[in-house]
């Protein structure tokens, strides 16, 4: 059977998709691993394959068929572009660039070496969100409306080890780290943003970037909806999203997609015919959806791409429409103002 030949740059996050890949559950081998960090070798003798530390001396060598790239984000456009270069297709780590203009290299990249990227959208791969957005394209639930999004989770201090995911300009922020999945999982349900204002809340960790924001948001559909995101509240809700539509409301149950056995459920809602409110039936369905590893689907998937040719569920195109967004919003974040897209 062929497999496909997968390094991983950057192992502090890329050391999830290796791992993955080292098991061997998929069609592909782990060939190399890269990190600057030299401690990682010995993560790699266990996963029985190459390390460097020098990802182009890797790429002279090993000739992967395909490269993770899990480095900070203002790092993803010039190792994406000489991975494509040296004839590697990319899985790019969310967000798939910083900026409009670096993206738009990577893309150009793409088409001139005739290659393909997968930008790191994991929830993509989730279920429960396929589920919701077949369920309102389909129309049974009538016109989609609107939608609350819940992003709460508490992040550890060592999370924050790294300088860039506490300055501004180096991509830091929660809206940047995290909120750039929900961001994506809001144009992929509802389509492309229209308009956002955003509010910025630092007050529990004191970084010159958000740790919280409250988002108001309009589609260009017209359906409008809100988003809450804190990488210091706790999850108590017991949702993360609701999308309301003519005939009925779904929700989604789990914590900020991090999902945990028992707690991860699709609902779908409505109430009944009736003279008044109280007097109608309320009408709740509930699917439990067992734990899959949308990290590892999103793997599966790449390396389906390499030696299948499937187009990428989540393209260099429709990553980048999704950074814009989530740039949009920490410009309303830090300006006060409306952002229109």
């Amino acid at each position: 059977m062929k497999v496909a030949k997968l390094a991983v740059i950057g192992l502090n996050f890329g050391k999830k998709h290796a791992s993955y890949i080292a098991a061997g559950n998929i069609q592909g081998e782990l060939a190399a691993v890269v990190d600057l960090d030299a401690s990682y070798e010995a993560l790699a003798r266990k996963w029985n394959t190459k390390f460097y530390t020098d990802y182009k001396k890797m790429l002279n060598e090993m000739h992967p068929d395909g490269v993770i790239i899990a480095v900070p984000p203002k790092l993803h456009a010039p190792f994406a572009i000489e991975c494509m270069k040296r004839g590697a297709d990319v899985l790019v780590e969310k967000p798939i660039s910083l900026t409009s203009q670096e993206a738009d290299q990577m893309i150009v990249a793409a088409g001139e070496y005739g290659r393909q990227i997968l930008v790191g959208q994991h929830h993509r791969f989730d279920p429960s969100v396929w589920m919701a957005k077949e369920r309102l394209d389909s129309g049974t639930l009538g016109k989609a409306i609107g939608f609350h999004v819940y992003g709460t989770l508490p992040k550890p201090e060592w999370y924050y080890s790294q300088d860039y995911k506490k300055k501004r300009a180096l991509g830091g922020g929660t809206v940047a780290n995290n909120g750039i999945h929900d961001a994506d999982r809001i144009r992929f349900i509802f389509g492309d943003i229209e308009s956002v204002y955003a509010m910025k809340g630092n007050r529990c960790r004191g970084f010159e970037v958000e740790d919280t924001a409250a988002v108001a948001i309009r589609c260009k559909s017209g359906v409008v909806g809100t988003y809450y995101i804190s990488d210091c509240s706790h999850p108590l809700s017991e949702y993360t999203d609701c999308y309301f539509a003519e005939k009925g409301t779904i929700r989604l149950k789990s914590s900020s997609f991090y999902a945990q056995e028992g707690a991860h459920t699709y609902q779908e809602g409505a109430l009944g015919e009736g003279f008044d409110y109280w007097q109608r039936e309320r009408r709740t369905v509930t699917r439990k959806i067992p734990l899959q590893d949308n990290h590892g689907k999103e793997v599966e998937h790449f390396c389906d791409m390499i030696l299948n040719g499937v187009q990428p569920v989540t393209s260099a195109e429709e990553g980048k429409k999704s950074m814009e967004f989530m740039n949009a919003i920490i410009e309303s974040m830090d300006t006060g103002k409306v952002i229109n897209l």
